[in-house]
């Protein structure tokens, strides 16, 4: 239909050639830091251990019965089993917390009376260290490679003495 004679059309009002504003310009991230895949993410150190849900490790440490005589014990067993959790790329499971058990010496079955002395000193020493660290059980892992972690819990239990050397 076309205009009517009697109706005034302003410029604005006029059908545009071209949108106003134009369509966005693409963006890609560039900055320094960036994760753009998984294989971008830092690992370790002072970045920590990351794994999806490592919160539930909370809960999974609540429900194991160990020696809880410290307070802070239950704060590194979640440490440990969330770093192993994040070796595999999943979310803790209790077998992760009987991992961190079997490492911490709370979990004795297997171990011969050797291997259970120098974890007890290694024990000592890693909660004396507790109190100064912005995580609770960083020691560990520290003294700990992570490629032991990715282990099998019998794997664990049987290597457990060379990894305290």
């Amino acid at each position: 239909m076309g205009q009517q004679p009697n109706i005034e059309l302003d410029v604005d009002r006029l059908p545009r050639s071209a949108p106003e504003p134009g369509a966005p310009s693409g963006w890609k991230p560039d900055r320094p830091g960036e994760i753009n895949s998984p294989s971008d993410m830092p690992v370790g150190g002072v970045f920590g251990n990351p794994s999806p849900d490592s919160g539930w490790v909370v809960k999974l440490v609540k429900q194991a019965e160990f020696d809880r005589s410290s307070r802070v014990l239950d704060d590194v067993v979640a440490t440990i089993a969330s770093a192993r959790a994040s070796v595999f790329g999943r979310g803790p499971v209790p077998d992760d917390v009987e991992a961190a058990l079997i490492i911490l010496g709370l979990r004795d079955g297997g171990l011969d009376s050797e291997t259970r002395r120098r974890l007890d000193e290694k024990r000592f020493v890693w909660m004396s260290k507790v109190p100064h660290e912005v995580v609770s059980g960083r020691a560990v892992l520290d003294d700990i490679d992570r490629d032991f972690l990715h282990q099998s819990l019998d794997n664990i239990r049987a290597g457990l003495a060379a990894q305290l050397t």
